[in-house]
């Protein structure tokens, strides 16, 4: 099956994302964008969704990430809050890996399960399982599975993506 031809959403995206490459790639800035307030933009939580969501099936996206600082890639459901600060640790609505400041990969849902990865990611693939209800997170250089997280999908959900440090990116393959 053909990877996903995964876009950012400008109209979701934090006023701190910078969207470049054709919405392929997203970095933080520190200085704030002027951008309208719509309902579905985040205006706490530096984040950006996808473009596309998906209500059914088998999808596939692949990443390219920093090998520092923080970021978070995975799935959200749709009726995520947009204008609250979101603690991935106790939001039942994202599944993600993420790469904290301390260099320590983790899978947050809900709580956070620490990852002992012997190396450095630099491209990820996100698979979503929407009937299985699976977000399965894989090391694309070499296809080995980093975490599972299981889930119950009632609602559209869309592919999600988080930069908190400057000088660090993630751009959509």
């Amino acid at each position: 099956r053909p990877l996903e031809q995964v876009t950012l959403d400008p109209e979701t995206a934090h006023p701190h994302l910078m969207l470049l490459d054709n919405n392929k790639m997203v970095w933080f800035t520190s200085e704030e964008q002027k951008l309208p307030d719509t309902p579905k933009r985040f205006t706490s939580s530096c984040c950006v969704l996808g473009s596309q969501g998906f209500t059914s099936g088998r999808h596939y996206w692949e990443v390219e990430v920093g090998t520092w600082g923080f970021w978070a890639v995975g799935v959200a459901l749709e009726s995520m809050p947009r204008k609250e600060w979101l603690n991935l640790l106790f939001c039942e609505k994202v599944w993600v890996l993420q790469l904290g400041f301390c260099g320590q990969y983790t899978a947050e849902h809900i709580s956070t399960r620490p990852l002992a990865l012997k190396v450095k990611l630099q491209r990820i693939r996100v698979c979503l399982d929407y009937e299985m209800g699976q977000v399965t997170i894989y090391n694309a250089k070499d296809m080995t599975q980093i975490v599972q997280l299981e889930a119950t999908f009632t609602e559209k959900v869309f592919p999600y993506f988080s930069v908190c440090s400057e000088d660090t990116h993630i751009r959509v393959c």
